[in-house]
């Protein structure tokens, strides 16, 4: 993968308004990414898009010795982010996603922009449905909603 670095490069999609969000979150959230991934492919995505400042931290599949749907990578960013785990929102788009935010205790938000479904996403206990990730802006600043 490290020679072809570069032919890999163009299968690499950012979905529309990721950037928007991360960089409203970020002021308001300490954030980090969770990914099954191993270190290098998941580095490399985040590099590519210069994603990277917009996250303290970044756990893999190499960084705990189990990775989702088990919750210790979700476990270990909270301690290092100094966030309660219940006090955290895993936000994913499948249902080794939610399993792992709700086994951490953490509050879950699936989206639908990616690989889950809404009815597997649901049994699987996700607080929370979106159509598209920038949607959770609206949803945790509580954006364009009437005071009651």
């Amino acid at each position: 993968r490290r020679k072809k670095k570069a032919a890999d490069d163009s299968h690499y999609k950012m979905i529309p308004g990721v950037r928007e969000m991360l960089e409203t979150l970020a002021e308001h959230y300490p954030m980090a990414v969770v990914s099954a991934r191993d270190a290098f492919t998941t580095r490399h995505f985040l590099e590519y898009f210069d994603l990277l400042p917009f996250f303290t931290m970044v756990v893999t599949s190499q960084t705990c010795k189990f990775t989702k749907p088990y919750p210790d990578p979700l476990l270990y960013a909270a301690e290092v982010l100094g966030v309660p785990a219940e006090a955290c929102l895993m936000i994913g788009d499948t249902v080794v996603d939610v399993r792992a935010g709700k086994a951490a205790g953490a509050q879950t938000a699936a989206v639908l922009c990616g690989f889950g479904q809404k009815s597997e996403l649901i049994r699987a206990g996700a607080d929370l449905v979106l159509t598209a990730t920038p949607e959770i802006v609206d949803s945790l600043l509580k954006r364009d909603r009437p005071s009651a």
